[in-house]
């Protein structure tokens, strides 16, 4: 166990440049070498101003850090500020000929990179060494956990304080700054060597290659060596780095899709995905990755290659076993790791080898306290060596630890291997290796324990001991078997075991995963087909239970369970979608997840899924299950997105459960009907439709029905004035919710009673319920609930003259909607933040909103209520009071010009109060612009794309980039929401295009 500190100087090259005698930069690698030497530590290793030392006693390396870093902030040190940074982390290393290496290595490193000039960092494992032990006047300071940019597991960090050390650090620079934009998953370890080939990646990335595509063998690791060289590639400048997991997409239209979604690019009605996609792109600045694309390999390189002609500023980093074939491709093959040389049994030596690195990392995993040591020495390097330094064969191997000595696998191995390099084994491809290992462990399968295992592959995102058991058996198999095979692969290591909230979940790696599951499609007869069959249906039975469940004392637990199987639901969905002898397990399965869907998100492919399955020829018979899934698609519908269609499908879904005698049903479209009637601002109707579905849920005994319709008549007739008769239903709702541990229904009446009260002027009595109503739906999850709530918080507080207040609302409300899609928050988030800006922001950008807004309620057939008509009115006068009609009338104009995209981004741009427009010469009303720049900024702020600014002008889009590129410079505007602003406050004249 040692302690190391990493030392560098932030920037340091570019300041020795700047520093032209050089000697800041000798001084401190003479101050770093005494200060180690002289608290008993070593410096094994000096990069450029860079320092690794090492320390046997924990106190003495962090007094030797406090010593540097003060000696470093001495005015004498340097003509130039010398901005130390620091690292300290405590563990066992491996020393070869001086130098040393491993995982805690690599952690002092990572630690390293997030720090500031000045700033002192500890480890966890470093600060439970120095607890109790600290010298005199210091401290650390808890930092929290921070990801680092090796991907791994989240590390505490302390910073150390005292006398003579710099404060008031920025944000650390690790993957949870906010300034990094990034969707890059953890992983479950720290990433393990490849040096050279991060460094070859980054040259390439950096150097012009904006294709670079990873290719090797399954197991290889391509997918995590590309995550790294992301990661490292996050410097803060652009727009960041974006992952889009393509393993488990099969189709290939829906690659486009897949890109768009984990860029939150949404869908433009009427025009193909793949523009909307390359429009959205546009000059943004990104590095995109688009992970294991083999199997929809020509959709991607045809994406591909339409981003590389379309969106010169985005690289793309692709992982697949195959090369795409397009121009400008730059192919990098993944090597395995690097092996020990034969006979080298040393267990230091060994260390240093990337291969072995990586084994013992995974064997302490399988066996608590395993290290290389000279009794296994020789079985590790061995066991390298055969498996080619393949990272998931490692990784497999490893895991038989559990049973297996390090000798026993290696001997088990080496009899394989002997098998299936029979013949000219130089001549062996790579990618056999991998298999070779799965066959190995299949093949010492008992006959059941292959059924299982081949069985297992119709799982998606992993599984449970009961749906196992439900799905599994069958033929050699039986039900009581299940378990004792599914333990039996778990020590084989063929099976994952993870224990999760004190539940037991399994699940095959996906290479394995798909093994299996080509062993299955080998079996002739029913095993192929009533597998998928057996568990779709589990999934299906679970959801129609759940769905009876999610609205009483136990729906977090069942609204949980759905959430960690909806993977499985997803391929259940998917595979009845495909079914061609019946809709309507597929209606069944979508229609059930219609309240998961209102609680926890998913809507957008849960319609999609009911639209597809609705069209279908066999299931146009009016049917009790047609019935349903139209009521249920109606519902999502009024909720995600509302569309024109819904009065017409809760019609027909009324006219069959009429036709069947079912009360329930057609009580339930009757719900979605009055909703939609109510929402299109059709007051009447909607109370006569509203009556006639309260009739119907007392007719058919149904408490949940009855809640909803009466919470909706309530609603409505807080709407039209009658609150005594809106508080006698809500007063009738509550007991009912409150007796059935209804909490959605509760929220819903909380918000209602809220919104009632305020209606009525008691803005304090109504904010109370608002307040209850937020708490209940957040700690319930309840998504949708609590944005509405927010949303109705945020409009309180403005009727409050408190803009303050309801601004985070409201940003929280436009953040969440644009995370689920939900366009009638989107454009009531952007009217509140018109509000809150006519209140205390810049009165052209809140006119601004205010016609965008507008627009945006237009396009979707959306009404004004009396409260958003009365701010409205309120918020009109005061912004035509201080600018006039004409300035009025023409940032109206120029909102209703904005896409939602543009009008998002310019609404966020107000989340805290505007101090206007910044200062700009009096001979010029765009300050420090040119003629050229002041054109293209009012093209852009009229809307126009780069491309439609370089035709108007007659310029290249490169010329319209480098204007951009200095107007940013100048304004301090880093996007371009934040540019039409500013040409808004300068008062340039916004320049539509023509067409």
């Amino acid at each position: 166990m040692v302690t190391l500190l990493f030392t560098d100087i932030e920037g340091g090259v570019r300041r020795r440049e700047a520093d032209r005698d050089a000697t800041a930069a000798a001084r401190h690698d003479r101050s770093v070498r005494e200060q180690v030497e002289a608290a008993g530590g070593h410096v094994f290793k000096t990069v450029g101003e860079a320092h690794r030392a090492v320390f046997a006693d924990p106190v003495a390396a962090l007094s030797a850090a406090v010593a540097i870093q003060r000696a470093a902030a001495e005015p004498r040190a340097s003509r130039l500020p010398l901005g130390v940074r620091m690292a300290l982390h405590s563990g066992a290393c491996a020393e070869r000929d001086g130098d040393y290496a491993g995982p805690v290595v690599n952690r002092a490193a990572r630690l390293l990179d997030i720090g500031h000039g000045g700033q002192v960092l500890v480890t966890a494992a470093a600060y439970a060494l120095l607890a109790g032990r600290l010298p005199d006047g210091i401290g650390l300071r808890d930092l929290g956990e921070q990801r680092l940019r090796d991907l791994g597991r989240a590390e505490r960090v302390f910073q150390v304080t005292g006398p003579g050390l710099a404060e008031g650090f920025g944000a650390l620079r690790s993957l949870d700054d906010p300034a990094l934009w990034h969707n890059l998953p953890s992983q479950a370890t720290s990433f393990v060597g490849r040096t050279a080939e991060l460094a070859e990646l980054r040259t390439l990335v950096s150097g012009g290659s904006r294709l670079v595509t990873i290719t090797g063998p399954g197991g290889i690791g391509k997918s995590r060596l590309a995550l790294q060289a992301a990661a490292d590639a996050l410097d803060g400048t652009g727009d960041g780095v974006w992952l889009t997991e393509l393993a488990p997409v099969t189709e290939p239209e829906l690659v486009t899709r897949t890109v768009a979604a984990a860029l939150r690019i949404g869908e433009a009605p009427g025009r193909p995905m793949l523009g909307t996609l390359i429009d959205a792109l546009g000059d943004r600045n990104l590095l995109l990755i688009l992970d294991n694309a083999e199997q929809v390999l020509g959709a991607v390189a045809e994406l591909a290659a339409a981003v590389i002609r379309s969106c010169p500023r985005v690289c793309l980093l692709v992982t697949s076993r195959e090369p795409l074939g397009i121009s400008g491709e730059h192919v990098f093959l993944a090597p395995s790791l690097a092996v020990p040389p034969a006979g080298l049994a040393a267990p230091g030596q060994l260390a240093a080898f990337e291969s072995v690195q990586l084994f013992a990392e995974h064997a302490a995993m399988y066996r608590r306290g395993f290290v290389v040591d000279d009794a296994n020495a020789a079985a590790v390097a061995a066991i390298c060596v055969r498996l080619d330094g393949i990272p998931l064969a490692l990784e497999l191997a490893a895991a038989r630890l559990g049973s297996l000595s390090v000798a026993e696998i290696n001997a088990r191995l080496d009899q394989r291997f002997r098998l299936l390099t029979t013949g000219n084994r130089t001549a062996l491809p790579r990618h056999q290796t991998l298999r070779a290992l799965i066959d190995w462990s299949y093949d010492l399968l008992s006959s059941e324990e292959r059924i299982v295992f081949e069985r297992l592959s119709v799982f998606a995102g992993g599984w449970t001991l009961d749906a196992a058991e439900a799905i599994v058996h069958g033929g050699d198999v039986t039900q009581w078997q299940v378990l004792d095979l599914l333990a039996a692969l778990v020590g084989k290591s063929l099976v994952q075991a993870e224990v999760i909230g004190g539940s037991t979940r399994y699940r095959l790696l996906e290479t394995v995963r798909q093994y299996a599951a080509e062993r299955l499609a080998l079996r002739a007869g029913a095993d192929l087909e009533d597998t998928p069959a057996a568990h779709r249906d589990h999934y299906l039975s679970l959801v129609e239970t759940a769905a009876a469940r999610l609205r009483g004392p136990d729906e977090v637990r069942w609204l949980d369970t759905i959430e960690a199987e909806f993977d499985n639901i997803r391929a259940a969905l998917a595979l009845s979608i495909a079914d061609p002898d019946s809709a309507e397990p597929g209606l069944r399965l979508a229609a059930g997840l219609k309240w998961f869907c209102y609680m926890r998100g998913h809507s957008a492919e849960i319609i999609e899924a009911l639209s597809v399955l609705l069209r279908r020829p066999d299931a146009r018979q009016p049917t009790r299950y047609r019935a349903r899934g139209l009521a249920a698609s109606c519902h999502l519908l009024n909720n995600f997105n509302r569309d024109p269609s819904v009065p017409a499908m809760a019609q027909e879904a009324i006219t069959i459960a009429r036709g069947l005698a079912d009360d329930f049903v057609a009580c339930d479209a009757l719900c979605a009907l009055c909703w939609f009637t109510f929402l299109a601002g059709d007051l009447t109707a909607a109370l006569a439709l509203v009556d006639e579905a309260v009739a119907l849920a007392r007719s058919a005994g149904s408490v949940h029905l009855l809640t909803t319709a009466l919470s909706h008549r309530a609603a409505f007739r807080g709407e039209a004035g009658d609150l005594d008769a809106a508080a006698a239903d809500q007063q009738e709702v509550l007991a009912l919710a409150r007796s059935a541990g209804d909490n959605y229904v509760l929220v819903i009446t909380l918000m209602n009673r809220g919104v009632d009260q305020v209606t009525a002027g008691e803005l304090t009595a109504g904010t109370v319920y608002l307040q209850e109503a937020l708490r209940v739906a957040e700690a319930h999850g309840y998504r949708h609930l609590a944005t509405a709530t927010a949303a109705n918080l945020g409009l309180v507080n403005l009727m409050n003259a408190d803009a303050a207040r309801a601004r985070p609302l409201l940003i929280g409300v436009l953040d969440a909607a644009r995370a689920t899609g939900e366009k009638t928050f989107v454009h009531l988030a952007i009217l509140g933040l018109a509000l809150a800006a006519g209140a205390d922001g810049d009165p052209t950008v809140a006119a601004t909103l205010h016609g965008a807004a507008d627009h945006l309620y237009e396009q979707a057939g959306q009404a004004f209520d009396a409260v958003d008509l009365d701010l409205r009115a309120s918020s009109h006068a005061r912004l035509l009071g201080a600018l006039g009609q004409a300035a009025f009338d023409a940032a109206g104009q120029l909102g209703r010009t904005l896409s939602q995209a543009d009008a998002i981004a310019l609404a966020l741009s107000t989340a805290q109060p505007d101090p206007g427009p910044g200062p700009a010469p009096p001979d010029s009303p765009a300050g420090p612009l040119s003629a050229r720049e002041t054109q293209i900024l009012a093209l852009l702020a009229g809307g126009a794309s780069n491309a439609t600014i370089a035709g108007t002008l007659y310029v290249t889009p490169n010329t319209v980039r480098t204007h951009l590129d200095r107007i940013r410079d100048k304004t301090g505007a880093r996007n371009r929401a934040e540019l039409t602003r500013y040409a808004i406050q300068a008062g340039i004249e916004p320049v539509v295009p023509a067409p």
